[in-house]
């Protein structure tokens, strides 16, 4: 029995045969080509005698296979916030002093700085903006993720956003936002 490894493991279409009669089949494993030399049906019914037999190696049943859990996650926990991988240039010594610090000091700069920002009343907050139609509040017109200092800046944001964009009528829609926190919205445009 072959078993698929991986992604890169690939049987070949075909198998051939050696003069003997063994089967041969051509795999790709890791992207190199290797040669299986197939057990025939006689030898394969005697290799699962011999499995079968053997009272410290029985096969397991459906129902104890469906019993298996995996042994750990694989990767990462799951994160209540999302990080973005960015780009930044600092200056020599400040890079040193965090790498000093050990594993994990790309958290610490992001909590220094998240202090900086809380610190200094600087901390932008991330809103869901929904416009609803002018004199009807059961019409949405469109929607946006707003990244702004208050609830207020976001709404003004968003009409200015439309009337740069020529939605006069729209601009003129009440404008509803929940403060989101770092939750990622998909297909939804944003206004920075």
């Amino acid at each position: 029995m072959l078993n698929k490894q991986d992604d890169k493991t690939e049987a070949a279409k075909a198998a051939s045969s050696t003069q003997d009669g063994e089967q041969l089949l051509q795999v790709k494993i890791g992207g190199k080509a290797r040669t299986i030399i197939m057990p025939s049906d006689e030898e394969d019914a005697e290799i699962t005698a011999a499995a079968m037999a053997d009272p410290d190696a029985l096969p397991l049943t459906d129902e104890q296979l469906v019993q298996f859990k995996p042994a750990r996650r694989i990767g990462r926990p799951p994160q209540d916030s999302t990080k973005v991988p960015t780009s930044i240039r600092l200056d020599n010594v400040v890079l040193d002093s965090f790498k000093a610090t050990g594993e994990g000091w790309q958290t610490r700069v992001n909590a220094a700085l998240l202090e900086y920002l809380k610190g200094n009343h600087m901390l932008a907050h991330r809103y869901h903006a929904t416009v609803q139609k002018q004199g009807d509040e059961t019409t949405k017109v469109d929607e946006f993720l707003v990244v702004a200092m208050d609830d207020g800046e976001a709404q003004q944001k968003v009409k200015e956003h439309l009337r740069q964009a020529g939605r006069e009528g729209d601009a003129l829609g009440e404008v509803y936002t929940v403060d989101v926190g770092n939750a990622m919205l998909r297909d939804v445009a944003v206004i920075r």
